[in-house]
C-alpha cells in the first residue's frame, strides 16, 4: 500500500487521476492510473520478483472486407518486437483476441524502459515493405483451415452463430483484395492512447510505470470505426473432401459466461473418454459476442453415424444424470488449481486479468469465478445442464 500512497504527490503534479482499490483480493488491481488521454494502466505489485510483465490490449474490429488485416497488423508485430527483445532476452508475444490486438512483453524490472520501447516497435504504423508476404501467410493460414473437416464446420458453426462478424484468421476474398492502405487505415481507427488499457504486473514504482507508458508512440486518439463498411467480402462455406460424416451443435448458455459451464465441460469430455465408442466425440467451450458457447461436435465412419448422432444429442442430458457432488467439487477444485497456478506469474497474471477486461469485465471478476467454483455443487450444476439441454441449440453438419 506504500506504492499507492507515495504516488499521489507525483499524480497530482501530472494532473492524473488515481483510482485506489480496497480489494485485498489477489485479481484487484493494487492501483488504477489514469492519465489525461490515456492509456488506463492496471498496476498490480508482485512483492521482490525482478521480473514486470506488461500487457497492452487495442480493441479492435475488422470490417468485413478487412477481414485478416488485424492478423498481418499482428505479425508485424510481432517480427519487430522479437527483433527487438533478442538483444536482452525479453519474452514477447502479439496476439489477436475476439476483442483486441493484444502486445506482451516481460523482462528485468531495471529493462522497464527497454521494455517500453519494445512495445512501442510493436504497436508503431505499419509499413508496406511485408506486406505481400504477409498476406501471403495469412491467406495460407485460412486455406489450411478450410481443407480440413474441422476447420470447415467451426467456420460453419461460427458463421450461424455470428453472420456479421467476421471470422478471426480472416477470409480468402477480402484477403485476396487487400491492400497495405487497408491495414494502416484499421491501425489508424483502432490505435489512440485514449483507446488502450495496459496491465502491469511487477515490483515496479507507479512513478516509473507513468514515466515509461504514458506515451506509447501512437496517436492521442483514434477516430474508431466511424468508416463506411465497405465491399461485403464474406467467405463461401467451404466443402472439403469428406470419408465421413462430420456435426456440430452450438448450445447458447442461458446466463452468459457462468462458471457452470467450465465444470459442464469437464464432466462431459470426462464421460466421452470413459466411453469413447466407435467414432469421434469433442467438447468445446467457445467465446462468442462475449458470451460462452458449448460446442459438441463428431466425427463418424457411415456404420457409426447413428451412434454418434445419438451420443451428442443425448450427452447433455447423460450428463445431467451423471452430476454428484463428489464429482463437481474434484472438478471445480482442477479448475481453480489451473487458474491460480496460470496466475503465478507476472506474464500469467496480466494475461488472466487482461482477457477479463477485454470481455467487458472488470479484472477481479476472476476472482468472483473462483468463489462461484468454490461453492459448485451437485445440483447447481443438474439445474445448469439440464437448462442447457432445453435451450436453444444450433447444428450444422457435413456428409460424404
Amino acid at each position: 500500500m506504500t506504492q499507492i500512497l507515495s504516488l499521489f504527490a507525483v499524480l497530482f503534479a501530472l494532473g492524473t487521476q488515481s483510482t485506489q482499490v480496497e480489494d485485498p483480493r489477489p485479481f484487484a488491481p493494487d492501483a488504477v492510473l489514469e492519465p489525461p488521454g490515456g492509456p488506463t494502466l492496471y498496476l498490480y505489485t508482485t512483492g521482490t520478483s525482478d521480473v514486470v510483465a506488461l500487457r497492452v490490449s487495442v480493441p479492435l474490429e475488422e470490417r468485413a472486407d478487412e477481414a485478416g488485416a488485424a492478423q498481418i497488423l499482428r505479425a508485424l508485430a510481432a517480427e519487430r518486437m522479437e527483433s527487438v527483445a533478442s538483444r536482452v532476452g525479453a519474452r514477447v508475444r502479439a496476439t489477436r483476441t475476439p476483442d483486441a490486438l493484444v502486445y506482451e512483453v516481460a523482462g528485468p524490472a531495471s529493462d522497464m524502459d527497454f521494455l517500453a520501447w519494445i512495445l512501442r516497435e510493436g504497436m508503431r504504423e505499419p509499413d508496406a515493405s511485408r506486406f505481400n508476404q504477409l498476406r501471403r501467410d495469412a491467406l495460407a493460414q485460412v486455406a489450411r483451415r478450410l481443407e480440413t473437416p474441422e476447420g470447415a464446420l467451426a467456420l460453419r458453426l461460427r458463421q450461424a452463430l455470428e453472420p456479421a462478424t467476421p471470422p478471426l484468421h480472416g477470409t480468402v476474398p477480402a484477403l485476396e483484395r487487400m491492400g497495405p492502405q487497408q491495414v494502416v487505415d484499421l491501425w489508424r481507427r483502432s490505435h489512440g492512447r485514449d483507446r488502450v488499457r495496459i496491465v502491469v504486473v511487477g515490483n515496479v514504482q507507479p512513478e516509473i510505470v507513468l514515466a515509461s507508458l504514458t506515451d506509447l508512440g501512437i496517436p492521442s486518439s483514434a477516430p474508431g470505426s466511424t468508416a463506411s463498411p465497405g465491399t461485403p467480402s464474406g467467405q463461401p462455406l467451404p466443402t472439403p473432401e469428406l470419408i465421413r460424416h462430420w456435426r456440430a451443435e452450438a448450445r447458447l448458455l442461458p446466463a452468459g459466461r457462468d462458471a457452470r459451464a467450465l465444470v459442464a465441460t469437464r464432466l462431459m469430455a470426462e464421460m466421452v473418454r470413459e466411453n469413447p465408442g466407435d467414432y469421434e466425440v469433442g467438447i468445446e467451450l467457445w467465446e462468442v459476442d462475449r458470451n460462452w458457447v458449448v460446442v459438441l461436435s463428431g466425427a463418424a465412419y457411415p456404420r457409426s453415424r447413428q451412434a454418434m448422432d445419438s451420443r451428442i444429442d443425448g450427452l447433455v442430458r447423460e450428463a445431467a444424470g451423471r452430476v454428484s457432488d463428489d464429482g463437481v467439487r474434484r472438478h471445480a477444485a482442477d479448475l481453480r488449481a489451473e487458474l491460480l497456478s496460470s496466475a503465478r506469474t507476472p506474464w500469467g497474471l496480466a494475461d488472466v486479468v487482461g482477457h477479463a477486461m477485454d470481455a467487458g469485465e472488470p479484472p477481479d471478476r476472476v476472482e468472483d469465478l473462483l468463489d462461484e467454483l468454490a461453492r459448485l455443487r451437485g445440483p447447481d450444476l443438474t439445474r445448469f445442464l439440464e437448462s442447457l439441454d432445453e435451450g436453444s441449440v444450433i447444428r450444422e453438419a457435413m456428409n460424404p
